[in-house]
């Protein structure tokens, strides 16, 4: 056995201190940005980034989806974190589009109209990136609900898939901050 120099020691401290810091870097990340009320969003539904939960409504929101909608996502193909949504996985950050009787939305063939513009990369797929097949909601024109439409990513699973959603489904509104 040899004896500990003072060299090992100082290294094997080193290390440990090493490993300290980044343990309380790991936690410490997201506390701060919890409590900073900041968000990582780090799925391809909306731009990579840091996002500011905001109130009221925003651009974005971050919706827990019902337990039926997250079923469906994983048999799509969808990789679902754990979060604090009631059904135990993370709230899924979306652009959001309110229908009304003065501005419907209309989701066609082609994908969704709002505003009489149509929203790029929103046309339904019938089979996901893994090859499962889809089932679209049905076409029409709609002037109420909350829609959660992503025209940043043809492959987005949102409401050309599931409708819209309830308003209360709704844990947080969000507005880009960072974003690649």
């Amino acid at each position: 056995m040899q004896p500990i120099t003072r060299n090992r020691f100082q290294l094997s401290g080193m290390r440990n201190a090493v490993l300290m810091f980044l343990a309380a870097l790991c936690l410490g990340i997201p506390l701060f940005l919890k409590s900073s009320h900041l968000r990582v969003n780090y799925t391809d539904s909306v731009p990579l980034g840091l996002y500011l939960e905001v109130r009221g409504p925003a651009e974005y929101a971050g919706l827990c989806l019902a337990q039926s909608t997250i079923e469906s996502a994983i048999k799509a193909g969808l990789e679902i974190a754990g979060g604090d949504c009631p059904t135990g996985v993370a709230p899924i950050l979306k652009p959001v589009f309110h229908a009304s009787a003065d501005n419907p939305i209309v989701y066609r063939q082609a994908g969704f109209f709002v505003s009489r513009k149509l929203l790029l990369n929103t046309a339904p797929k019938e089979r996901s990136r893994t090859g499962t097949p889809l089932s679209h909601y049905p076409f029409g024109e709609y002037r109420s609900g909350l829609w959660a439409i992503s025209d940043y990513n043809r492959d987005s699973f949102d409401s050309r898939y599931f409708g819209p959603v309830d308003p209360s489904t709704v844990r947080f509104y969000a507005k880009p901050v960072w974003t690649k």
